[in-house]
């Protein structure tokens, strides 16, 4: 029994093996083109979405609400004041 086991425990890993190194590594090879390409094209798609979010703000009078406005300079003060007590 225990012959038979050892026999099928290196047949199993023989054949991962051989399916690993053949159909496996192509499927490795697909899935990465997939995945970069996939990644590119979102990249591409924000940088558009930035650029034109950019733009309508630039044509409008007033970029921010006010509650922003006050949020970011709040933010900014405590910024500088870190950097300033750093030197």
């Amino acid at each position: 029994m225990r012959i038979f086991f050892y026999k099928f425990l290196i047949v199993i890993v023989g054949l991962f093996i051989l399916y690993q190194s053949t159909v496996g590594y192509t499927i490795s090879k697909f899935q990465q083109q997939f995945y970069s390409f996939n990644i590119q094209e979102k990249s591409n798609f924000f940088k558009e979405k930035i650029r034109l979010e950019i733009e309508n703000s630039l044509k409008k009078d007033k970029v921010l609400n006010k509650k922003d406005a006050i949020l970011i300079k709040k933010f900014f003060n405590l910024v500088s004041s870190e950097i300033k007590s750093a030197e």
